[in-house]
């Protein structure tokens, strides 16, 4: 299993106070940086479940996680998500490999 990658906060967190607050305008990334004066939009983080979509080629099967192997996905999340991902068309697009979409489940 790959770990699931960390997202990046855009500034550096403050060592002084154990890390609770950032530090406005230090940027973590150079990317970040560079984005500072692009107009783009900002939204509220969304607190939702961790969630991978996994093709198996040798099955040509779906699969759903969260952030473990071990995460329990609520049963409604599940039936959204075979609902609305095709295993075929999931082939198509990555064919003969295996891959991971890592995403975030939220809503009702």
């Amino acid at each position: 299993m790959r770990k699931y990658h960390k997202i990046q906060t855009v500034y550096f967190r403050d060592p002084e106070n154990k890390h609770k607050t950032l530090l406005e305008g230090q940027f973590a990334k150079p990317e970040f940086e560079y984005l500072q004066n692009c107009q783009w939009i900002g939204t509220e983080k969304i607190h939702g479940t961790n969630t991978r979509v996994i093709v198996n080629p040798e099955t040509g099967e779906l699969s759903f996680r969260g952030k473990k192997d071990t995460s329990e996905l609520p049963k409604p999340f599940v039936e959204f998500m075979d609902d609305n991902f095709d295993a075929g068309t999931m082939a198509e697009i990555f064919p003969n490999t295996q891959a991971t979409l890592y995403g975030e489940g939220y809503g009702g």
